[in-house]
This record gives structure tokens, sequence and C-alpha cells, in this order.
């Protein structure tokens, strides 16, 4: 510093090194955005590794500020929501600008969760606290909510079907690497080459352990359609017609013992339907020892919806499962008085299928939150998961695909059977 600058004012002194170091901060904090990015879009979309997501505590815990973390994770989940903004639109008139706004809202609380996962502090164990404190909080309520693209998740590809310790490895593996990096104060470069190799190694796992989604399980078929937005009575009718021929043909052919319809693919239900749908559907359904699973929403009494899927046995009983947490502001609006679905996390998600297995039915929104597996895993014994879906407005294959890796992910990290019925976009013509 020259001998002019070292004469000046003490505050004219800081102000001068802040404007010196402000660029060069700068460019810091939008390398470390940038890096966010990456890591978001190579984890999560069609053909990538999410079991890269694991890396999400340990950079955080390697920023050199709390607010370099908080651009790495705003990074992270706008590139993992980077097909959303689209979708979220469609349920808003098609506004653009409310979907973008939703992604950078997503975006900003997950950078103020995973910040918590950086700590001032030199003493290696307060790091691994910190990395211990984000991961939590990230996966519970109610930030989770709000919260993409947990870590817990790429722990399915790393660790398949360890369960219960693969989710205590997902937490005590970068809490402990955090550690042993500040225990042993790497070199920048030193650092650089670990983080490579770990980079290179979950790529490699994410690679060679890819498993797709399925639409078939044990006896069970889950349906895929291609119907679109539900446009009026008319258009259920068809779709319960539709739904008659298929099942057929799927008892001719593949003889499954249950068939599983997407979600909400009937739109709200009214009792005067049954008569159609038990003569187009479930008639036939009774008479080849089939099961029916479809989509539906129910009114409950106090005017407001339940996202549910109700069972329809051959021996003429019924059974529901209904979705836990409906997606915030497009069906959960816990505002209103009226007509919003119901989200409770008390509520039951299990069914049982035509051949005795437990399926616990994961709902659209219900994908993204690691959690609720948790809990159907410790509330009891949990045989496959089934994932229903209703993705009309998501033009982007690539959104959905994100959508099923989450699912997925925790499926395969329980060692649980897995399928998906899922209505997509109408094709064109």
């Amino acid at each position: 510093m020259s001998s002019d600058l070292m004469g000046w004012p003490p505050a004219r002194r800081m102000f001068a090194s802040v404007q010196g170091a402000a660029p060069h901060a700068f460019a810091q904090a939008m390398l470390v955005l940038l890096a966010g990015v990456v890591l978001g879009w190579l984890a999560w979309g069609e053909g990538r590794a999410p079991a890269l997501a694991a890396l999400l505590p340990v950079l955080v815990a390697l920023c050199r500020s709390r607010t370099q973390a908080f651009l790495l994770g705003l990074g992270y989940t706008i590139a993992l929501l980077r097909h959303t903004a689209a979708f979220i639109g469609s349920w808003f008139d098609d506004s653009l600008l409310v979907g973008a706004s939703a992604v950078l809202a997503y975006g900003l609380i997950s950078g103020a969760v995973w910040c918590l996962g950086w700590s001032r502090s030199d003493r290696p164990w307060r790091k691994s606290v910190a990395v211990v404190v984000a991961w939590m909080v990230a996966l519970l309520p109610p930030a989770t909510v709000g919260l993409p693209g947990h870590p817990l998740i790429a722990w399915g590809a790393i660790t398949p079907g360890l369960g219960w310790v693969g989710v205590a490895l997902a937490l005590a593996v970068p809490a402990g690497l955090v550690w042993w990096l500040a225990e042993h104060r790497l070199r920048p470069l030193q650092t650089a080459a670990v983080l490579g190799a770990l980079l290179a190694s979950l790529g490699a796992v994410g690679i060679l352990q890819f498993v797709p989604g399925s639409s078939y399980g044990p006896a069970t078929v889950a349906v895929n359609t291609a119907w679109g937005k539900l446009d009026g009575v008319d258009d259920v009718l068809r779709r319960v017609e539709s739904m008659g021929q298929m099942s057929k043909q799927l008892a001719q052919q593949e003889k499954p013992a249950t068939v599983i319809w997407p979600e909400s693919i009937l739109g709200n239900y009214d009792p005067a339907l049954y008569p159609v749908l038990d003569i187009a559907l479930l008639k036939a359904a009774r008479a080849s020892g089939q099961t029916q699973i479809i989509g539906m929403d129910l009114p409950t009494k106090e005017k407001h919806w339940e996202n549910a899927a109700v069972a329809f046995y051959p021996d003429g009983r019924s059974a529901r499962a209904v979705a836990r947490q409906p997606a915030p502001l497009s069906l959960w609006r816990p505002w209103q008085e009226t007509n919003s679905f119901v989200a409770d996390w008390t509520a039951s998600n299990v069914l049982t299928l035509s051949n005795t297995m437990r399926a616990a039915f994961i709902f659209c929104y219900e994908e993204y939150l690691p959690v609720l597996y948790l809990m159907n895993e410790a509330q009891g014994r949990v045989d496959m998961y089934v994932a229903v879906t209703n993705t009309w407005a998501a033009q982007s294959p690539v959104a959905a695909e994100i959508q099923t890796q989450h699912s997925l992910g925790m499926a395969r990290l329980f060692g649980r059977p897995y399928v998906k019925a899922e209505n997509r976009p109408l094709k064109a013509e």
C-alpha cells in the first residue's frame, strides 16, 4: 500500500480497501453461485448422476463465508428446478413471472437453510456440527416443504438397500469428511484434489448404479397416460371409458393383480360417477380378480379436498390412501376457508395390494420430501413404494424426470420395489 494511502484518515483508508476488495469478492461470489448451478445441473435430470448431490453439505462447509454458502445453495436449487417455472406458472394463468418467482423463492429458502452448514470457527468439531444442523433442518418441517434435492436422496445410488444404515452414513460421512479436512488443514490444491476425486467417484457411481423408474412391480402395473389437463365432465367420461378398455387389455396380456392409475386422473370425484365407473371398469375388474387403484380428489366435510388414491378390491371392498403434503400455493392454500387441499402428515398413505403387499403411496409433490419416506419406514412395514403424479403441465420431460429421481432414490435406499403412474401432457395429434 502506498505511503499516500497510509497517510489517509482511518475511515478513508478502510473505504479504499473495500473498494479494492469489492470486485474480487464479487467475482468469488459469482463463482460460488456458478458452482452451485453446476452441481445442481450435473446431479439432476436425464442422464445425470444424483449421487453427486451428496457433495452439497461438504461444499457448503468449505465456503469462505456464510454469504458464499447461501449462494451455493441458491444456485444448486435454481439449477435443480430449471424446468419448473413454466410448470408452476401453469397453475396461475400460465404466468411465467409467477413460476420464476416461485423458483427464486425455493432457491432463497435453500440458501437460507444450507448456509447454516457453514461455520466461521476453526475448530473441526464445530464445522461438523454445523453440517449436521443444516442437514437436519433441511430434512425436517417446515424447511423441507420448500427444499428439493436433499442429499439423503443421493445415497439411494451410493448405498442401495442399506436402509437406516444408509441414512446414518448420509449424515455421518459428510460431517466426518468436513471434520477431517478441517483437522488436517489441507492446502487449496490438496483440497481441490480431494473434491475432484470425490466428484469423479460419485459421478461414476451415479452412472454405474443407474436404475430407471418402472411401471411394473410384483403383480402390479402402474399405468402412464398422456391425457393432459382434465377438461370437464365429458373428458371424465372419456377417461373412464379408456380406463376400462386399457384394463381389459392388461387383464389379457399382463394379467396383473393390481392396476394403478395416476394422481387425480378423474379430478374432483362426484358419487354420481360411480355407476358409470362400475359399468365401464370395476365390474370387469372384479370378475377377473383385479384390484383397481384410481387417483381422485375427494371432498371433505370442511369443504376442502383430499388428494387420494382409492382402491377398489375384487370382493367389493374399498380403501383409500391420501396425500400428506400437497403442493403449496397450487393445491395447499391454508389461508383459504374452503377449496384448499388438506395437508395432514398423520394421514395414512398405505394401501394393501391384491398380492397382500403393503404399498406406500407418494403423491406428486411429496416425491421431493424424503422425511415422508422415513416416516413410512419408521411407522410400520412397507413392502413397496408407488408414486402417483399428474404432471400434465410439465411440458419438459426433464422436470418430470427430476421428480422421479427423488422418489426412486428413496425407494432404492430402502431396497423397496418401485412403480410410478403418471399423467403427462396431451400428445399432439
